[in-house]
């Protein structure tokens, strides 16, 4: 299936921290510059951003509609979101280590950067969710042929 990517713009930011939030994401500080959408026909079928915090990148707050799981819509969000990276390192936390495993992420609990650690236990809190399931993931863009 074909999808238009593109940038957010502020009139997306509603509809998608709804559905960030149904999906348990990260929905805090959405800023439709960090944010890219996959649509079909106009209709929006997935999301993701990036988060720079002081010393790292992150990607987060990726989720494809049910009616486009499966279709590729996740897959060219995450890597124009890695393409975009304007650091090497890039980080992520997630309950699906083996979809990013294809991009090239790796499992990691050494050197975790503190800002993500509280991240997750922000949302794990938010979300009433357990800690043990989440997942922290790198890449180095460095190693890639993008």
């Amino acid at each position: 299936m074909v999808f238009i990517l593109r940038k957010a713009i502020d009139s997306d930011l509603e509809k998608i921290k709804i559905y960030a939030e149904s999906f348990n994401l990260d929905s805090e500080d959405l800023e439709p510059q960090k944010l890219y959408i996959a649509e079909k026909a106009g209709v929006l079928a997935g999301f993701g951003r990036y988060k720079n915090y002081r010393n790292i990148y992150e990607i987060s707050t990726i989720g494809a509609l049910k009616e486009f799981r499966r279709m590729g819509a996740g897959t060219i969000i995450v890597e124009q979101l890695i393409k975009s990276a304007f650091l090497d390192e890039i980080w992520l936390t997630t309950v699906f280590p083996e979809y990013f495993q294809k991009f090239g992420f790796k499992k990691t609990n050494n050197n975790l950067p503190e800002e993500l650690v509280l991240k997750t236990k922000k949302l794990c809190k938010k979300y009433n969710k357990s800690l043990e399931f989440n997942i922290y993931m790198k890449l180095d863009k460095a190693t890639l042929s993008l």
